[in-house]
């Protein structure tokens, strides 16, 4: 029985597997040997496998809304709970000093999926008709070279298939991530996992209205909030009223992307994921932010996670700009930019191989919307910025005055707005004064830091192809 069922075995492994092996001589031997069933099963598993994408993560965009750059727990905050945002920050490489070239929701992404500065791509603004050039949109750049792009939250660009995207229903920022993801992950379960896949996931969180549920509420002490010296003292209730809110929606942002990775990896895609988190642009409490040329509505962390092939636990400060994430992303997935491109790919920094940081980086700050419905970004310009990374200087081409807010939208909660005059100009010394508090424009000792930041964003306006502009007397 035992070399009858022997050779049983023995005709079924010569008709399975396409009978390869039939025929193989082994020198000495003279007779075919049996391949252990083991080793079959493996190497017909291997002949049905995917084929590799060649080192090709899928890439996901995290784009927090509106949210303070001192909001994390990584950042040092003691009140905020976002264990999800730690997790990437603590497995990637995080750059503490990256920025948006203007500091609204729209041109801010606009930067992100073009490469280009607002004055060029001519969306410096949230409300007007213009939008990117689709052949350098991030999606189609991608879709090009195979990967499959899927959006959802705030877009703000033509219609999302023309720019890349598979879905139309890319806008739904208003519900995305507050009712779910429902319909994202409907669609990444209907992906193939040999086709990389670019995800731009942009829920409203956490912007306004601040409205998180009570859970996270009711997590922070409002007694243990901390009151910074600049905030005054018949504002402090105000001011721990909005911080409150403010960190709970950071939570529910947190929350949210907990769910995404979840999903992710139930489908076995999370550790072939390259993750970027950053903030569209910045929001605070006690300090302006969004709308103006300071800090706290410039600046992001950003985050590169992709623990299979990044080593997690390093923090850069060099000055980086939302158009190198766009250059970066494109390195990592194989692509190409245009020329018209101004970022560069991080990809050296991170993975620790030469690289020359820049020096300075430079912005405008633009009317909330055109006055006449199009585009004219010279007419538009209030104000431009330079930052070292010791110095900010600003320079104001248009009057900014809080009776005239309709034109600006300028953020400024429990604070003072940031009243300015056409020709007025800020100098602040960051290393000693980071809120940037302590305007020293008319310092006799820091005149000559102040023309060279002045001639070099006028340089950089004109260099990158900005328009004549009416320039008040130093």
């Amino acid at each position: 029985m035992g070399t009858s069922s022997g050779k049983r075995c023995n005709r079924g492994a010569d008709a399975g597997v396409h009978g390869w092996w039939r025929g193989w001589w082994v020198p000495g031997v003279g007779r075919r040997p049996v391949l252990p069933l083991a080793l079959v099963c493996a190497l017909f598993a291997l002949a049905c496998s995917p084929p590799a994408r060649s080192g090709r993560p899928n890439i996901v965009i995290l784009v927090s809304d509106d949210q303070d750059f001192e909001h994390f727990g990584f950042a040092g905050h003691p009140l905020v709970n976002a264990p999800t945002i730690d997790t990437l920050a603590a497995e990637g490489v995080r750059f503490d000093f990256c920025f948006v070239p203007m500091s609204r929701c729209r041109p801010a992404q606009a930067a992100l999926l073009s490469g280009q500065w607002p004055h060029q791509s001519g969306v410096y603004y949230n409300v007007g008709a213009t939008h990117i050039d689709p052949d350098a949109s991030l999606a189609n750049r991608l879709s090009a070279v195979g990967y499959r792009c899927f959006g959802e939250g705030k877009f703000w660009e033509f219609d999302p298939r023309l720019m890349g995207f598979e879905n139309y229903t890319i806008r739904n920022y208003e519900t995305f991530g507050r009712l779910g993801q429902a319909h994202l992950f409907e669609w990444l379960e209907s992906l193939d996992p040999a086709t990389p896949f670019f995800l731009w996931w942009a829920p409203e969180l956490p912007h306004v209205p601040h409205d998180p549920p009570e859970r996270f509420l009711d997590a922070i002490d409002p007694a243990a909030i901390p009151i910074p010296g600049y905030v005054a003292p018949d504002r402090v209730e105000e001011y721990r009223t909005l911080e409150r809110k403010s960190l709970a929606m950071v939570s529910w942002l947190d929350e949210t992307i907990a769910e995404l990775r979840a999903e992710l990896e139930s489908l076995g895609l999370l550790d072939d994921t390259l993750f970027l988190f950053l903030v569209d642009n910045g929001w605070a409490n006690g300090l302006p932010s969004k709308g103006t040329a300071f800090d706290k509505g410039l600046r992001t962390p950003a985050i590169f996670t992709w623990p299979e092939e990044i080593p997690g636990g390093s923090v850069h400060d060099e000055l980086i700009s939302a158009v190198d994430l766009y250059a970066t992303l494109l390195d990592y997935g194989g692509a190409t930019p245009l020329p018209s491109c101004m970022g560069r790919s991080l990809r050296p920094l991170i993975e620790g191989r030469p690289f020359t940081p820049r020096e300075a980086l430079f912005g405008g700050i633009y009317l909330q919307r055109p006055p006449d419905g199009w585009a004219d970004p010279t007419r538009d310009l209030v104000a431009l910025w330079a930052r070292t990374k010791r110095y900010k200087y600003i320079l104001y081409l248009q009057d900014v005055h809080e009776a005239e807010d309709a034109r600006l939208h300028i953020q400024a909660n429990a604070c003072d707005y940031p009243e300015r005059d056409r020709g007025d100009e800020d100098l602040f010394d960051l290393e000693a004064d980071p809120e940037e508090l302590n305007n020293l424009a008319g310092d006799p000792q820091l005149a000559a830091k102040k023309a060279e930041l002045r001639q070099r964003v006028l340089e950089w306006w004109r260099e990158t192809g900005g328009g004549d502009l009416s320039v008040p007397a130093d």
